[in-house]
């Protein structure tokens, strides 16, 4: 499948001579690690036509948010168990998170396997 190729630092579209960029005319470590931040970044069931198993995104309100006090124990489970069910994964080898109560900030660090070449990245939510 191929998507629509987005910068990883400005979340823009990537355009080559005028022309859209797609997934599948860049790397297969680029395109995954792009699959990975849209579902970190996806509401498991924002999409109301993704009903079939695989579903898209975190289950945040329905297992994180749901909580009245959230553990970081619990958010690494829903993190790991979302990155493993990405297509693709096939290991989730590392997982920090890390949560400044001043600024609510959370940032989700992980690195991944993906047939032999390994991914690296952090994802940064605000006001949580």
């Amino acid at each position: 499948m191929s998507d629509i190729y987005f910068d990883n630092v400005s979340g823009d579209i990537v355009l080559s001579g005028g022309d859209l960029l797609f997934t599948s005319d860049v790397s297969y470590s680029q395109t995954m690690l792009q699959r990975i931040r849209a579902n970190l970044l996806t509401f498991l069931g924002e999409w109301f036509l993704d009903v079939d198993p695989p579903q898209v995104g975190v289950p945040y309100f329905q297992s994180l948010l749901s909580q009245k006090l959230p553990t970081i124990e619990l958010a690494d489970s829903i993190f790991r168990t979302s990155l493993i069910n990405i297509e693709g994964v096939t290991s989730v080898e590392n997982i920090d998170l890390s949560y400044d109560t001043t600024t609510r900030v959370l940032s989700v660090s992980f690195r991944v396997t993906i047939e032999g070449d390994t991914i690296e990245d952090i994802i940064t939510f605000n006001n949580l």
